[in-house]
């Protein structure tokens, strides 16, 4: 088994929350918050435990914080609860892992299992985090003419030095674009 605790709270912390550990019983949620939304991550030994005590989970730790939602104003509205485990599941239990999360009772909800490192771990947590990547483009992807011409010769290569001829009439850029359908 992983021990994804600290991973778990290194990633939230990174996104911008603010997480600390709260006791349900026997059981240590991490608990985080940011300006705009608060939730639980519970982290479960085994598939079958996860999805045996996900619902009991929930309820206690809504109960025990419930003060602290009441106080959250419009962020009550962003109460998620995480339900993560390291153990690998077959198609049927990732079916049931997954169906945890359609509930939309009480919280939102995120099930993930088959955690083993940190860009799993990352992907399970994507609907609480920033966006990842911004997209680097080449600088070719910068000049728009050589854009458009790759562009229109993936779709009528026959056209492409025509279409954006000027010295070509319009009239003979149709004839070359109907000849390829």
């Amino acid at each position: 088994m992983t021990d994804l605790r600290s991973p778990v709270q290194i990633v939230l912390q990174d996104a911008g929350y603010q997480t600390w550990l709260a006791l349900i019983g026997s059981d240590t949620a991490i608990v985080f918050e940011d300006d705009a939304v608060m939730g639980f991550v519970c982290i479960f030994d085994d598939v079958t435990s996860l999805l045996q005590r996900w619902r009991d989970m929930e309820t206690s730790l809504l109960g025990a914080h419930a003060p602290a939602l009441r106080r959250g104003g419009e962020k009550a509205w962003n109460v998620y609860c995480v339900f993560l485990c390291s153990e690998a599941l077959d198609e049927v239990r990732c079916r049931e892992v997954r169906w945890i999360e359609e509930d939309l009772e009480r919280t939102r909800k995120i099930a993930a299992c088959g955690l083993q490192n940190r860009q799993q771990i990352i992907n399970a947590l994507l609907p609480l985090l920033p966006i990842q990547y911004q997209p680097v483009l080449d600088s070719e992807e910068f000049d728009l003419t050589h854009r458009l011409k790759r562009r229109i010769a993936d779709i009528a290569p026959a056209a492409g030095d025509a279409a954006l001829n000027e010295g070509v009439p319009a009239v003979e850029v149709v004839r070359i674009l109907g000849a390829q359908s």
